[in-house]
């Protein structure tokens, strides 16, 4: 390999080196920035999924919800918030979100630009759960979001 064919990798390699670092310092979010968590629950029965933004000790915002009816039963599913507050408690919001499409995957109902506070306690973590709306439920909350960065510790 001669010196101008070796100058000219060397080159190119520098290049895309160059747009890879451009790239990853465009995207790196600036320090103490709050990043959109995300937290779901699928069954058989239906699915129930949501982003927020942690926006206080004690408040979340910036929600949207979806919630999708799976099952072919003729029971609707809904959705709400289970939440553990300052002292690890578990409590839950008390609006259900409904879905009446069933039998279907790609439809669903969307709840956008939801809010949720609390008086008096800070809110740590934030699940949300789906129910088949049935005399037996069942009710499975989904995994937890990360741990609220203004919660005291």
């Amino acid at each position: 390999m001669g010196w101008r064919s070796f100058s000219k990798i060397i080159s190119r390699v520098a290049a895309t080196a160059v747009v890879a670092l451009s790239a990853a310092v465009l995207h790196t979010p600036a320090a103490g920035a709050a990043e959109q968590e995300f937290i779901y629950s699928g069954q058989d029965y239906g699915y129930a999924g949501a982003t927020f933004d942690w926006t206080g000790p004690s408040s979340v915002g910036n929600i949207d919800l979806i919630v999708s009816d799976w099952g072919c039963d003729a029971k609707p599913v809904y959705a709400y918030f289970l939440f553990y507050n300052g002292s690890m408690r578990p409590d839950t919001t008390p609006t259900r979100r409904y879905d009446y499409s069933g039998c279907d995957k790609e439809d669903n109902t969307k709840y956008n630009n939801l809010t949720w506070s609390i008086s008096g306690d800070s809110i740590t973590y934030m699940g949300v759960v789906v129910c088949r709306d049935a005399s037996n439920g069942p009710c499975k909350v989904g995994g937890l979001s990360g741990r609220n960065p203004h919660a005291p510790r």
